[in-house]
């Protein structure tokens, strides 16, 4: 679940393994299954209240998507939502031009669409998506001048990987001839409702209308007419191919089709579990993908219930938290689900994680330069911000903490070391330090002049409960909790 999800109170934890692991799986995998909360928004809206796609900004679709992930009741999904949108990294600052929120928007819904679907499916989804379109600059793309960008990333990153081309699996020239099949794939840039006018596709609503596709045969239509018909060499196969085509070649053609399955399992085991996977686990991997044709739910079940290294002292927390789970992850142990998520797109920004900013193509560095000295102060004053009660902002109140500590059983006679130990159980899930948990003690056994005597986490709610905000806080910003 911390892995998997965004983390799992104790009472949900005993309720999975009551359950059982094979039936956790499927309920995470098989998602659809699970009625999702009335509270989790459709679509964005303005800070006005309005649902008018053409007037929503970034910051909104930011809000709407932050707001999903602390309010869903299908964890998996929006985690490989935002894997996706690590892998097919897009931009805000390149795709700003008018309606750039609302085609961000609709990647986000596409990777949410195939979520766990089809890998081919999402592929062809990416080739006609307005903002990559944009982003890679195919909108530009005629067969008179065929633009590479996207050709050479949908090689390099998203199906085949650098190591493919390092072995010859795909060349230079295969990007040329692959750039030529996506010749034609535009923009609508009219608003339908106004021919005339410059603005870009405003009021539409369907993804499909705002992207015209060359059709096989041409028939002398705007798009066509920018499209190459003539047959193209790609990994030694000629055919006049379209942008669909390409997509199929690679997962139908060898080696090809070998390659893109050991690359996207190696991401998918590096995202779940650690980095630098063993062969014989990128091995496995790789054969179920092939095996299902690419399917990634059944290759989620498969890594959750058949590697075993998943469940290895090397996985478990061997993973610095991306700032979007950290995020998440607290608030939802937490219990928070009143914060206001906007604005919460510059707490991660600040972070290092700007949502729907990826600083270029190949998405977040991530690892270790999620953690460097400005970040990892960004992390604890959020968890400040959290922490401190506030009249006028109350993000914990006192009925928050009374929450809490009746899930972990405290009382007038429970220690301050059961009130540490249960904390530490409910957010860092790992054991601390005997002279960290003896400092955590501490702590909360100290009066406002620094010396130390009792505690009773409920006696006097007015002095106590603020130890254990600042409590929660400690805990949020020590390394341990950093990692899952």
């Amino acid at each position: 679940m911390r892995r998997a999800a965004f983390g799992a109170r104790p009472d949900e934890i005993a309720q999975k393994v009551n359950q059982g692991l094979e039936a956790t799986v499927d309920e995470l995998v098989n998602y659809e299954q699970t009625p999702e909360d009335p509270a989790v928004p459709a679509a964005p809206q303005t800070a006005q209240g309005s649902s008018d796609i053409a007037l929503i900004t970034i910051d909104d679709v930011a809000s709407w998507w932050l707001s999903r992930m602390l309010l869903t009741k299908r964890p998996l999904q929006e985690r490989m939502v935002l894997f996706w949108h690590d892998h097919y990294a897009t931009s805000y600052e390149k795709v700003n031009d008018p309606n750039g929120a609302k085609h961000l928007y609709w990647q986000n819904q596409l990777e949410r669409q195939h979520a766990t679907g089809n890998f081919r499916a999402l592929n062809k989804g990416m080739n006609r998506d307005a903002a990559m379109l944009r982003w890679l600059d195919t909108i530009t793309s005629t067969k008179a001048s065929p633009n590479e960008n996207y050709a050479r990333e949908l090689f390099e990153i998203f199906m085949l990987g650098l190591t493919a081309y390092e072995n010859g699996v795909y060349t230079e020239a295969d990007v040329q001839q692959s750039a030529r099949a996506f010749t034609g794939w535009g923009w609508n840039l009219l608003r339908l409702d106004q021919p005339v006018s410059p603005a870009v596709n405003g009021p539409a609503t369907d993804p499909t209308t705002v992207v015209p596709i060359p059709p096989d045969v041409n028939d002398n239509g705007t798009a066509a007419r920018q499209h190459d018909y003539t047959d193209k060499t790609v990994f030694g196969v000629v055919q006049n191919f379209n942008g669909d085509q390409i997509i199929d070649l690679v997962l139908d053609h060898e080696p090809q089709r070998t390659y893109s399955a050991r690359m996207l399992a190696e991401k998918l085991f590096e995202h779940f579990a650690y980095e630098n996977p063993e062969d014989y686990i990128v091995d496995h991997i790789a054969a179920v993908l092939l095996r299902t044709n690419f399917n990634i739910k059944q290759t989620l079940r498969d890594l959750f219930l058949n590697v075993k290294e998943f469940y290895s002292d090397r996985a478990i927390h061997s993973i610095v938290k991306w700032p979007a789970y950290y995020m998440i992850s607290s608030l939802r142990l937490l219990g928070l689900k009143n914060v206001n998520p906007r604005g919460a797109n510059n707490s991660l920004r600040s972070m290092g994680q700007w949502l729907f900013w990826p600083p270029d193509v190949f998405g977040w560095p991530g690892r270790e330069d999620w953690i460097t000295t400005s970040q990892t102060f960004a992390r604890a004053n959020w968890a400040d911000g959290v922490c401190t009660f506030r009249a006028a902002n109350a993000q914990m109140p006192n009925d928050s903490i009374e929450a809490l500590r009746v899930l972990g059983g405290l009382t007038d006679t429970s220690t301050p070391e059961q009130v540490v130990d249960y904390f530490t159980s409910l957010l860092v899930q790992r054991q601390l330090s005997s002279n960290v948990r003896q400092a955590l003690v501490d702590f909360l056994k100290k009066n406002t002049q620094g010396v130390i005597g009792t505690f009773s986490i409920t006696s006097d709610k007015t002095s106590n409960y603020p130890k254990i905000r600042g409590l929660i806080h400690l805990l949020l910003s020590r390394p341990e909790y950093q990692n899952y």
